[in-house]
């Protein structure tokens, strides 16, 4: 069963995306190409990591296995600063696939104000025409 990208649901935010990439690396467990970072509340010092691998490469053959027979792959690591840390990961279940755009940030902030604009005319439109189907 494959599968581009892991979860790890609780990870401290001193983490970064090249830090994550490189402790991949260094642990033989696959080529990442990006992390998208969510907070799991207002001021804590944790967050949801989702790691996604470089379309071309698979995860090593233990991600693989572990996930697969258990559900989750446990990576127990050193940090840079000697100090120790475990990360429970999973398949990750609503995965965002790669941009295939080639507009830049702002252009696509452009098209999304369009598509809100949009949005609000077509809610205001349903709303008239549900009150023409009260009557």
């Amino acid at each position: 069963m494959s599968f581009n990208s892991l979860t790890i649901e609780r990870i401290k935010k001193i983490y970064t995306e090249d830090i994550i990439i490189n402790i991949f690396w260094k642990n033989f467990l696959g080529k990442v190409y990006r992390v998208d970072f969510k907070p799991i509340k207002a001021n804590s010092e944790y967050q949801t990591a989702t790691i996604y691998k470089d379309e071309k490469y698979e995860w090593s053959v233990e991600v693989i296995k572990s996930i697969n027979e258990n559900g989750n792959f446990v990576l127990y690591h050193t940090n840079f600063d000697g100090s120790n840390d475990c990360w429970t990961m999973k398949k990750c279940p609503n995965p965002i696939p790669m941009s295939t755009t080639t507009r830049n940030i702002h252009q696509l902030d452009h098209e999304n104000n369009v598509l809100k604009d949009e949005n609000g005319s077509l809610k205001a439109l349903i709303a008239v025409l549900e009150k023409e189907l009260k009557k």
